[in-house]
């Protein structure tokens, strides 16, 4: 089973949790972030997974983008890294076909937490995939902890995105 994992990361932890996923899904997954999400590989995968920071209550926009940009860097926050395309217009680019899909983002707990994932979930099923799960979210804290990447992330929310990989895994093989 194909299965690509796209996701769009500021600061790492999108894409870590995006690599746990695809590490769960198994041998054949990849996590690219959207710039390396081309059409050719898309079009090649049997399952689609997408993820992206929430940003104001849902998907980064170029305003929220460049609001994360203007931030001074302090103490542990690293830049943000922009040099990829945002999701919102990688969405845009999906070619429609009939594929297995799941929608995931990275938040802060609480009422800004919500939305990025259930956009991006709107969006593949309007292209036209069948969605394995309900949108999924992994918690971030809202300062850093670490200059790591991916210091944002809450304890255990990597093992947690490695075995929504898996259960993504199992429900892909009854589908297909």
């Amino acid at each position: 089973m194909r299965a690509v994992v796209v996701y769009e990361s500021l600061w790492g932890n999108t894409a870590a949790v995006a690599t746990a996923i695809a590490a769960g899904l198994g041998d054949d997954a990849v996590a690219l972030s959207t710039s390396e999400a081309t059409l050719a590989v898309v079009q090649s995968a049997q399952v689609l997974v997408a993820g992206a920071p929430v940003h104001g209550m849902s998907l980064p926009t170029e305003a929220s983008r460049e609001s994360a940009r203007s931030k001074p860097t302090t103490g542990h926050q690293p830049a943000p890294d922009l040099s990829h395309v945002p999701m919102r217009a990688w969405l845009e680019t999906l070619p429609a076909g009939p594929r297995l899909g799941a929608a995931f983002d990275t938040r802060v707990r609480g009422p800004l937490g919500r939305g990025a994932a259930r956009a991006i979930a709107r969006s593949l099923e309007a292209h036209g995939l069948t969605l394995l799960d309900g949108p999924r979210g992994f918690t971030v804290h809202l300062r850093a902890t670490s200059e790591e990447p991916a210091g944002l992330l809450l304890p255990g929310e990597l093992d947690a995105a490695h075995q929504w990989g898996q259960e993504l895994r199992e429900r892909a093989h009854a589908r297909l």
